[in-house]
């Protein structure tokens, strides 16, 4: 399978970096951008990035979109007659939905178009994908691929806001809660990047056992809470200061405006 990638920005290389820890040949991934020259990181990895996107996608079985949303139809317009009959499109453009990029490959006949929205963690093959598409054929394609960067799910496209809101942002959220786990071990004297360290872990465990068990979080809470005992007493604590509802409040404030 050959895969073009137009855009070698962070998402665009995060994709094939994933795809290449995946197990994927770098031989058989190659990326555009406008820019001459190979990123450092991308070129360590063995991927070739070119500018030339007609001769990216005419040699492709697979193209994922990763350009900026505003750049979308002035780059595929010209390109729909390069696509090959049964290629594959997966465009990562935030908010271009899929009758856009149908009429954008308008005179492009068999490509199976896909959207999809992930996040960075792909390029570690632990991402969230959310997947929608018109073709089963296109949408099949797209999970295995993705699949192989995490977690890839169809969604509904009109609800894709919840999982950018979830999935894409909660990135950053997740983070800035460890942030805080950090500074806290520094308050109790556990130097900040062996905190960092320690409490990234405890994060990763965390997810690790509910994704593992199936379980609800609250299960594996009350595993670890014993009657009158500190993580009780330091949960409660939390809550008074209103945690839940912060974490709550800060997800819906992350839904894109419709």
């Amino acid at each position: 399978m050959k895969i073009a990638i137009l855009g070698a920005g962070n998402m665009g290389g995060a994709i094939a970096k994933g795809l290449v820890r995946s197990g994927l040949s770098p031989a058989d991934i190659v990326l555009t951008r406008a820019r001459p020259g190979t990123p450092e990181d991308l070129a360590a990895l063995g991927l070739a990035v070119v500018q030339d996107n007609a001769a990216a996608v005419r040699q492709a079985d697979v193209v994922f979109v990763a350009i900026k949303p505003w750049a979308v139809s002035a780059v595929l317009q010209p390109l729909a007659s390069a696509f090959t009959s049964g290629a594959t499109l997966i465009s990562v453009a935030a908010g271009v939905s899929l009758s856009d990029l149908r009429e954008d490959l308008s005179r492009a006949k068999g490509v199976r178009i896909v959207r999809a929205m992930p996040n960075t963690a792909v390029g570690l093959c632990c991402g969230v994908t959310a997947l929608a598409s018109e073709s089963a054929e296109g949408l099949s394609v797209a999970k295995e691929l993705m699949g192989r960067l995490g977690l890839a799910v169809e969604f509904p496209e009109e609800r894709f806001g919840a999982i950018t809101a979830l999935s894409g942002c909660g990135i950053a959220h997740a983070l800035r809660f460890l942030r805080a786990g950090q500074e806290a071990g520094l308050q109790m004297g556990v130097p900040a990047t062996l905190a960092g360290e320690i409490f990234a872990q405890v994060m990763k465990g965390a997810a690790e056992l509910v994704l593992h068990s199936g379980n609800h979080p609250e299960a594996e809470v009350d595993r670890v809470c014993t009657p009158g005992g500190l993580t009780i007493k330091g949960i409660n604590a939390m809550e008074r200061a209103g945690f839940t509802g912060a974490v709550v409040e800060g997800l819906l404030a992350s839904l894109p405006e419709k």
